[in-house]
């Protein structure tokens, strides 16, 4: 995926227009999930702008006058913090990225009409379940992250009736920072590299979650009014272990690696990491009967992701 051009920060003015688009205020526009939604086609016709970047996300009052100056019909919250590990450390910065934003984001979505649509994630559940989650089931978290989470989703739907809240899982993405350029990293230097093997999860790729919250968008601005949790996944389930193999066979075909073998570990073996459900899988029924998106295969998903990946970087890795 290559570098996404400056994205506007105010909408068109359709007002004599007979059929406006939706008018969609994205917050976290400087991430790679923004990227993915900007660059996803909309059936129905979107005006997709950015909650400027000198606008605090701290700051209530800074949030809820941005949100009235503009007037969106839709604000989608792009802000994934999945630093589960670092959540342990700093948990009030866990709080305000994964629970306060959410819930101002909420307040002043209430106040001036506007459907929200909130990320969160499978780490609700305690992993316990022998078949897949479905958005009825007690939520249990066994990790900060997962209880900030819950507390947002609670919180959303305690404020406005008007908001959609995607579960997602082992989210992947290309680019820098990310789960594939850290296995990259690793595989180029390494001749065995140990994943965890005992967590299971429905790997997600950003594009995928891009694709769902637009036709999501499409269908409430056309009357539809399925609010509510809905889960979001690729089709299958995979560890971590799993995942890796499937990027190093990818990565094959753009450089030569130096790892030889990728060897199975537990994920309580690694010091300092915060406790994990060992099985989580989410069926992603109820998104299909009520929208009609159906999941595509985690392979093919991270295939094509580790593609955009050699794309953003060009020829620095190529094979000589």
């Amino acid at each position: 995926m290559t570098k996404s051009p400056s994205k506007p920060t105010s909408f068109e003015d359709e007002s004599d227009s007979r059929f406006p688009r939706a008018r969609v205020l994205v917050v976290g526009g400087e991430t790679s999930l923004a990227d993915a939604y900007f660059d996803t086609p909309a059936s129905g016709g979107q005006q997709r702008v950015v909650l400027p970047p000198d606008v605090p996300i701290s700051d209530d009052r800074e949030i809820f006058e941005s949100i009235r100056m503009r007037r969106p019909d839709f604000v989608v919250n792009c802000m994934v913090d999945s630093g589960v590990d670092q959540a342990e450390l700093d948990p009030s910065e866990c709080r305000r990225v994964n629970h306060d934003l959410p819930v101002s984001l909420a307040i002043a979505c209430r106040e001036f009409g506007a459907t929200l649509i909130q990320l969160s994630t499978d780490y609700i559940f305690d992993g316990q379940k022998d078949i897949a989650y479905f958005e009825d089931d007690a939520p249990h978290p066994i990790n900060l992250y997962g209880q900030a989470r819950l507390e947002a989703e609670r919180d959303i739907a305690s404020l406005i009736d008007q908001h959609v809240i995607l579960r997602v899982s082992h989210l992947f993405a290309p680019g820098p920072n990310s789960f594939v350029a850290s296995v990259l990293a690793r595989a180029r230097i390494e001749s065995e590299l140990p994943m965890i093997a005992d967590e299971r999860g429905c790997p997600t790729s950003i594009f995928d979650v891009a694709r769902v919250i637009s036709a999501v968008i499409d269908q409430l601005h056309s009357g539809a009014g399925a609010y509510g949790a809905y889960h979001v996944g690729c089709q299958g389930d995979a560890s971590w272990l799993e995942l890796g193999e499937c990027i190093i066979a990818q990565a094959r075909q753009f450089e030569a690696l130096a790892v030889d073998d990728l060897i199975g570990i537990s994920g309580g073996s690694i010091q300092g990491r915060a406790v994990r459900p060992k099985r989580l899988i989410m069926s992603t029924r109820k998104l299909l009967y009520t929208f009609g998106i159906k999941p595509r295969p985690w392979r093919q998903e991270l295939a094509e992701t580790v593609e955009k990946h050699y794309a953003m970087e060009g020829n620095k890795h190529a094979k000589s």
